[in-house]
């Protein structure tokens, strides 16, 4: 914080202390939070400062910058208790999932939720889908037959769905079907090869970037990997 932001905070303190601020102990103070924002939660680290019984009657001192740094980081911390990750779209190698999990630790620190990102669809679920509005309002002549077999006439090869159930993800039936057992009902290999390739390829680079974690990122990723151990 700057010292404009320091004075309003001891500002904030004199409420509960009747102290006289000074642009002295302003420029003193920002010096002392230079890398603390001036926020809310500084403002709540004074209520709590002072909604705390001292250890001993008559040991209650003025509030100081290094209590605002631990009263607020003890909030920022609260709010981490229980903390989930949420899993964000698409293939997280361990250098996205790093940076989205400090993003999203940050955010909740600070009293806010993750964005919720609707997943893409598949490219083979997406088009499906264009086709099916294609046809909303559209009369379909008692001759016309569909151009398209429904995947649940075959076995899902992925969650091993049988003929006419739904297929499960996350252990709960899904009306959408998955992109192999699509693939098989149209006739096609239920593994697309460019696939199989393009995940082989993503693996190769994940486990190079392994391979260059420091000693800190390998122990933030295994205290994560330990969680959700846990909490299945």
């Amino acid at each position: 914080m700057n010292t404009a932001e320091a004075g309003r905070l001891l500002m904030h303190a004199a409420a509960f202390d009747n102290r006289q601020p000074s642009a002295t102990a302003a420029e003193a103070w920002a010096a002392a939070l230079h890398n603390i924002p001036y926020d809310q939660d500084a403002l709540a680290a004074v209520a709590r400062y002072y909604s705390t019984p001292p250890a001993r009657p008559g040991d209650r001192l003025w509030v100081q910058p290094h209590d605002i740094r631990t009263h607020r980081a003890a909030i920022r911390d609260e709010r981490l208790d229980g903390f989930v990750y949420e899993p964000q779209p698409g293939d997280e190698n361990p250098k996205t999932y790093l940076r989205n999990l400090r993003q999203q630790k940050t955010l909740v620190a600070g009293g806010h939720r993750p964005a919720a990102v609707r997943p893409a669809l598949p490219p083979a679920e997406s088009d499906r889908m264009k086709g099916t509005l294609a046809l909303v309002g559209r009369t379909i002549p008692d001759d016309e037959t569909p151009t398209t077999i429904s995947p649940l006439s075959v076995a899902c090869p992925q969650c091993a769905a049988r003929l006419g159930q739904h297929c499960k993800k996350a252990g709960h039936p899904t009306t959408t079907p998955h992109t192999a057992r699509t693939r098989v009902a149209n006739g096609e290999p239920g593994t697309d090869p460019n696939a199989e390739r393009a995940a082989e390829q993503r693996r190769t680079a994940a486990a190079a970037y392994l391979d260059s974690l420091t000693a800190e990122e390998r122990a933030e990723l295994e205290a994560f990997q330990q969680q959700m151990r846990g909490a299945s």
